[in-house]
């Protein structure tokens, strides 16, 4: 391999360091997005943009086949004005009041790194590469929900958007439920005539405390994140609304655990006389890629030809890739070094963000896995 066409730290550490630079929280990806587009078409890819603002940069190929390559443009919460700090042991942090970013702008400067390399060296052979950026990931996946799948023309492909250390695959990842329940009471003075009311956050609380959460077993798990109601402290609340979820790898383990969970809130709602309406949106399903399947043997010989261990991941969390394999796109999920995302303690080593595209490059590069 020429020098052109190896991976460059310092521009790699340049493209990073300018997209954390972009305020892009789930909700705000219009700069960002802007961005992208310019960096995109400037090594010749072909762009759309969808009506909710997914791209997809298509990069011809110089020989047969097309494959994937998906990250997202937003970045978890609300947090803006990220500032990156180089630490002496290599490690890229924010500033210590936000988040880094690096939850998926590790997988956006991969990508535009991996671009830069085949620009360079025309007659390097590698397939179509249609990259698909995503918004809205971080809020359940709205971007890949709402697009177009049927629209793309990849066998396969890999998405750069999970922790681990080098050389891991996420090839299973659970299915996620969102669950809204509301409790309804009746409103009544609190401190004139308290016995005429049915405080729903009391319901509410019972079935709370009633319910298994956290780690239910190896595969499930499920949480209550927020619970609002009430209006007044001298009203008995006739409102209150419980945001949960649950996950698991077993659909007969989940399916078990959402109907524990809304046992329980009937059987609270019918100690305290109230009612209680109960919702459940699946919001991504489970996957499993099997080690023979094209994608992860593309991904595992791509890391063994850079002298790492393969190592398989079983993720509690989910990705863009769980949409595009139950739209009949086989990926696997691949690390890009990131850790903590979604804190302030948010970082990314400099050497595995720089393993990270040596691996995509790998990917793109090698042979095709029949």
């Amino acid at each position: 391999m020429s020098g052109a066409t190896q991976v460059d730290p310092d521009r790699l550490l340049s493209t990073f360091l300018d997209l954390v630079s972009i305020d892009s929280p789930t909700g705000h990806e219009e700069e960002i997005g802007r961005v992208l587009e310019a960096r995109f078409r400037a090594f010749g890819c072909a762009t759309t943009k969808d009506a909710i603002g997914n791209i997809v940069a298509t990069y011809p190929g110089t020989r047969d086949g097309t494959i994937l390559v998906a990250t997202h443009m937003d970045t978890a919460g609300t947090d803006r004005g990220v500032v990156a700090v180089i630490g002496d042991d290599g490690i890229i942090r924010s500033d210590g009041t936000t988040i880094l970013g690096a939850d998926d702008k590790s997988g956006l400067a991969g990508c535009l790194e991996l671009l830069t390399l085949l620009r360079a060296d025309p007659e390097i052979a590698h397939p179509t590469i249609e990259f698909v950026i995503t918004v809205g990931e971080e809020s359940g996946l709205v971007g890949s929900r709402q697009m177009d799948v049927g629209s793309l023309r990849a066998t396969h492909g890999f998405v750069l958007d999970t922790a681990g250390v080098m050389g891991s695959v996420t090839y299973w990842s659970p299915t996620s439920v969102y669950l809204t329940i509301t409790f309804h009471g009746r409103k009544a003075h609190a401190g004139v005539e308290p016995e005429k009311g049915v405080s729903a956050v009391q319901a509410a609380a019972r079935a709370i405390s009633t319910m298994t959460l956290g780690r239910i077993d190896e595969e499930t798990v499920a949480n209550i994140g927020i619970m609002t109601g009430g209006e007044a402290r001298n009203i008995i609340p006739d409102l209150a609304v419980l945001s949960g979820m649950a996950r698991s790898h077993d659909q007969a383990k989940l399916d078990t655990q959402i109907e524990s969970m809304r046992l329980a809130c009937e059987a609270a709602a019918l100690a305290f006389g109230a009612t209680v309406d109960f919702e459940a949106e699946e919001i991504y399903r489970t996957y499993k890629i099997e080690e023979d399947a094209q994608p992860y043997r593309e991904a595992a010989a791509a890391i063994r030809s850079l002298g790492l261990e393969v190592i398989a991941r079983k993720s509690g969390g989910g990705t863009d890739g769980n949409y595009f394999n139950a739209k009949g796109i086989p990926c696997v999920a691949l690390t890009t070094g990131m850790v903590d995302e979604h804190a302030t303690t948010e970082h990314i080593a400099i050497d595995d963000l720089v393993m990270a595209a040596k691996i995509l490059f790998a990917i793109v590069t090698g042979p095709a896995a029949d």
